[in-house]
């Protein structure tokens, strides 16, 4: 089953979101080949990363201007790769990559600008969720494809998420609000509550589905959402200026691992006692991922650059998935393995180029 980097997935009207840029393999992604692959927002192409050797295989070229993040289909044999376009600027599509042959095998139009959020791929339908500006939520069937549906969104969504058994869709707003749906109908479930803090940026739900965190880039906090109640439980403080914009869970599902670019790490939060209990060293994290067997984590970091992590325009404010491409200009950006076990290195920055982010791993 492919694994997606959790977080990053936030992206607003230019200069709107704290970017994201989310890994994806290339070459033959099959059973027993398990990739990494990466959108590098700084050339606008997807790496694929080995994670045995820790080695580049590969390089899809051609995906988009500003390559932002990635889902894979279930079976692993296709994934989805949104590219920023500004408003107005570019085709409003999602391209398609073939892990057999590394190439883009064909282009999904969708309802307008697309990157806002990572997409989101259902664990159990042949589907992928696009989330726009529009805004809407399209559906696309990943055995034909094709935008199947279109559910229209409140307001302007700047991090969603999908329950581990495919039965909610949660989608945070730039108003601070978050709201839940049902995948199949589009229908909203119950009101929208209100979160902490501000800049949502990411959203990760708990492996059981019982509770929804959402990562604050203003505020420098994640902020606890019950599913069942649908009510908001707590808040989890963040060290001053860290701004949160991902985050994902420990292959036990007893750890979330948030990356605060702000503060030059990633958090570990220990979900049981509702706190960070430490933190791991990393220049300019901006999203975390496992591999699928669980052994090793992965942090896609910006690299040691000075560019400001937070930009207020057009009344939102730069999130997690434009960050890359905001900072592409910067010092080379990398994918940095860790044991997940422990949490130590396990190994060499592997060089990915300006603005990497977010992944999604398969084999």
């Amino acid at each position: 089953m492919p694994i997606r980097f959790r977080g990053l997935p936030s992206r607003a009207f230019a200069l709107t979101a704290a970017a994201l840029a989310l890994l994806a393999p290339t070459a033959a992604a099959d059973e027993g080949n398990p990739r990494a692959y990466v959108p590098v927002a700084g050339d606008g192409s997807v790496v694929v990363v080995d994670t045995v050797s820790d080695r580049i295989v590969g390089r899809v070229e051609g995906v988009g201007p500003h390559t932002a993040s990635v889902a894979a289909a279930r079976d692993g044999r296709h994934v989805y790769v949104q590219a920023f376009n500004p408003p107005f600027l570019g085709a409003d599509d999602v391209a398609v990559v073939d892990t057999a042959t590394g190439e883009v095998s064909a282009r999904v139009p969708i309802s307008g600008t697309d990157g806002f959020t990572a997409p989101l791929a259902d664990p159990v339908r042949d589907l992928v969720y696009v989330v726009t500006a529009y805004p809407a939520i399209d559906v696309i069937d990943t055995t034909t494809h094709t935008l199947v549906r279109s559910m229209p969104l409140p307001g302007l969504p700047l991090a969603a998420e999908i329950a581990p058994d495919g039965s909610r869709l949660y989608a945070v707003f730039a108003d601070s609000t978050a709201a839940v749906f049902d995948p199949e109908t589009g229908f909203q479930l119950g009101e929208r509550i209100q979160i902490d803090g501000s800049a949502p940026s990411g959203a990760a739900v708990s492996p059981d589905g019982g509770t929804l965190y959402v990562m604050n880039a203003i505020g420098d906090n994640v902020s606890v959402i019950d599913t069942a109640s649908w009510s908001r439980v707590g808040a989890i403080m963040l060290p001053s200026g860290s701004a949160p914009v991902s985050g994902a869970f420990s292959p036990g599902g007893d750890r979330l691992l948030v990356a605060t670019p702000g503060a030059d790490a990633v958090q570990i939060i220990d979900v049981a006692a509702g706190a960070v209990t430490g933190s791991v060293p990393v220049d300019a994290p901006v999203s975390v991922g496992f591999t699928a067997d669980g052994a090793k984590m992965y942090v896609g970091s910006l690299g040691p650059q000075a560019a400001p992590l937070l930009l207020p325009a057009a009344g939102f404010e730069v999130t997690s998935v434009l960050q890359p491409i905001l900072r592409a200009a910067g010092a080379p950006g990398a994918l940095v393995p860790f044991d997940a076990s422990d949490l130590t290195p396990a190994g060499a920055p592997i060089a990915t180029g300006a603005g990497p982010g977010g992944s999604v791993f398969t084999g």
